[in-house]
């Protein structure tokens, strides 16, 4: 069954290194699509210098700009894009699909201008096309930048009915690549958004010279406040302590690999130059869904709507830090 082709659809980072993951699974008729034409004729060539260096070596893919082309006869859609244009692409994705398809998701964040996470979003756009079997996430601790170097990683598939994630299990299955099966869908993709927002409150917090210390202690607040915002909308909280949850707030917000990270860290060097080159952190976007929700649901999550105003209501991040540590004593929830 390897002879099955596989459509990835984004030539950026993650979809270089997921293409090769899946290549290196033993899946070898993968298809990359893309718009920039200089980074298709580069994969085609077994390199990506956009994202990784000359030195990183990758296998020569097949590449088109024609998204007709790269799907016909396919089995398998892995759409690794920015949350913000999932809907516009998947659109035309479902216009061009002539074969029966699992869709992958390995984006992260909330479906554009809805309160549905991606993997929600994207079922129920696709719920009509007859080709689309069904909707798989693909989420967990993982850099670009450490895959592509075949670095032992270890993420999940999600799906609510196991036995169908198990169908696209082996895509990503390799010496250094491995995925456990999760159904817990909610609390999978709430980890997933929010641990890109607390991200950039590291950042700022290291660029603002506080110490692992504190840190550590907005973090732990921070994934508080996730739990809370999980159980609202029905995730389950042990998965907030997996890999989906934990495991991806600890590569995220630790780590200068991360452009969330990194924005917090340009932020406070930089707000206006940050703000000017944000268009691929998904921090940003999952920060103002998540304001959306609370402000429509009432509900408390004071380090959210305090970095909110940091970026966006001119707030002094100094002020905003020792009001937050004013806050009534109370015992840990």
């Amino acid at each position: 069954m390897k002879h099955q082709k596989v459509s990835i659809i984004g030539s950026g980072a993650m979809g270089t290194a997921i293409a090769k993951v899946i290549y290196d699974s033993g899946y070898k008729n993968v298809w990359i699509y893309g718009i920039d034409n200089k980074e298709l004729e580069q994969l085609s060539q077994g390199k990506n210098t956009k994202y990784f260096p000359e030195t990183v070596k990758i296998p020569c893919f097949n590449t088109s700009s024609d998204l007709k082309k790269v799907l016909d006869n396919s089995s398998y859609v892995v759409i690794a894009l920015p949350s913000k244009v999932v809907d516009v692409v998947l659109e035309q994705i479902l216009l061009n699909l002539n074969s029966n398809v699992y869709i992958i998701n390995a984006s992260k964040g909330f479906y554009p201008n809805s309160f549905l996470s991606l993997q929600q979003g994207i079922r129920k756009a696709s719920s009509k096309n007859k080709y689309v079997k069904e909707v798989i996430s693909l989420l967990g601790p993982s850099h670009a930048e450490e895959i592509i170097k075949s670095a032992h990683t270890l993420v999940c598939l999600v799906n609510k009915d196991l036995n169908i994630s198990k169908q696209v299990q082996p895509l990503f299955n390799n010496s250094y690549f491995r995925t456990y099966l999760l159904e817990d869908e909610i609390g999978a993709e709430v980890g997933s958004a929010y641990k890109n927002i607390l991200a950039i409150a590291s950042g700022m917090l290291f660029a603002k010279g506080f110490g692992i210390n504190t840190v550590a202690a907005f973090l732990t607040r921070g994934l508080s406040e996730a739990r809370k915002f999980n159980a609202f909308l029905g995730g389950k909280e042990s998965t907030l302590m997996g890999l989906t949850g934990l495991g991806d707030l600890i590569v995220t917000a630790l780590s200068d690999l991360s452009r969330n990270y990194s924005f917090g860290l340009d932020f406070i060097k930089n707000k206006e130059n940050a703000l000017k080159t944000s268009k691929t952190v998904e921090g940003l976007t999952a920060l103002d869904s998540v304001i959306k929700i609370a402000k429509n649901k009432h509900l408390d999550l004071p380090i959210i709507f305090s970095l909110y105003d940091i970026i966006y209501n001119n707030q002094d991040f100094e002020s905003i830090v020792e009001k937050l540590w004013a806050r009534k004593l109370k015992q840990e929830d």
